[in-house]
């Protein structure tokens, strides 16, 4: 029943597939025979002791409760034992309660493609001119964003290590502009790679940003906006998934207002974290961002510190580290 769900998310196909299964097993010769309401449907997750708790009726789904039973009242009814008759005894009454979970997450990736990001890592500019050479190169390798090419791949790589089964997706912003300069695009943030188990997509998409030519402002609200509805894309997203969104950013924030985009994301049960990456980051309206998404904040000065904050974050919401 955990399986079906998992896949499909179906509450009904999950139901099937219980007692199909029950069907397929004997109890005191002959098939265990289950009713609809036997099977219930809820969240399981760690209390304060680290115990993994049953909640019937708690969203989103992860977990299929099964209550079988051989006793007067059940489909199969009790089982009769032939020595009992001799003694005045009852028949036999088994009965058994199981549950199985499972770990469905879909997550996007909100990164800054902004002008910054293609700065040198050891390097104290703020900015580039649009008469930098670099302006309308891809990005070099010593630039942030290779940096965070980098940290993206030991996030992934990490979501290949664990058991469950991860959806991935990759949103990037900069700014929507009319101006006629290279990189610079009218759209403020694009899906770079849709929500996908297939997690190799990722890693091509990040070829191809690292490869292109971008520009532009710092619309950190557009990208989680193009982030959000991506995870609540009806024919995409998993009504059985926890859904997350990591936001990066090197710099401040000078469009929209990513703050009560992240109350917006918590209203729809997504939670935000948030990374920011260079000294010259917005780390106080960052970390507000967090809170009110419900999620962790990290800071990183190095590229050595933004790996560990994407290595942190993929284990958290895989929980494999809890």
């Amino acid at each position: 029943g955990a399986s079906e769900l998992a896949k499909s998310g179906v509450v009904a196909d999950a139901r099937s597939a219980a007692k199909d299964v029950a069907r397929d097993n004997s109890v005191g010769n002959a098939p265990l025979r289950i009713r609809n309401a036997d099977v219930s449907f809820g969240r399981s997750q760690p209390d304060a002791s680290g115990k993994w708790v049953f909640t019937e009726g708690g969203r989103p789904f992860n977990s299929v409760r099964v209550n079988s039973s051989r006793d007067a009242d059940s489909r199969g009814g009790s089982i009769p034992l032939f020595f009992s008759s001799f003694y005045g005894g009852s028949n036999f009454e088994p009965k058994m309660t199981a549950t199985a979970s499972f770990l469905n997450i879909d997550v996007c990736l909100v990164l800054d493609r902004s002008t910054s990001m293609k700065l040198s890592i050891v390097t104290n500019e703020s900015g580039m001119y649009t008469s930098d050479p670099r302006f309308c190169q891809s990005p070099n390798a010593a630039s942030r964003w290779m940096a965070l090419d980098n940290a993206v791949r030991v996030f992934t790589n990490t979501l290949r290590t664990t058991i469950g089964e991860e959806q991935v997706a990759l949103a990037t912003y900069s700014s929507g502009e009319a101006l006629p300069y290279c990189g610079i695009s009218a759209q403020a943030s694009t899906l770079d790679a849709q929500l996908t188990t297939d997690i190799d997509r990722m890693d091509q998409a990040m070829n191809s940003l690292a490869n292109n030519v971008w520009n532009g402002n710092t619309d950190i609200e557009s990208g989680m906006r193009t982030g959000l509805a991506e995870l609540l894309n009806a024919s995409r997203a998993r009504s059985t998934a926890d859904k997350y969104m990591i936001v990066m950013t090197d710099g401040h924030e000078n469009r929209g207002d990513c703050v009560a985009t992240a109350a917006d994301c918590a209203a729809a049960d997504v939670i935000v974290h948030a990374i920011t990456f260079s000294d010259y980051a917005d780390r106080t309206r960052m970390a507000e961002v967090a809170r009110v998404g419900g999620g962790r904040y990290l800071h990183a000065s190095n590229p050595a510190e933004l790996a560990e904050a994407f290595r942190t974050l993929a284990a958290q919401i895989s929980q494999i580290t809890e």
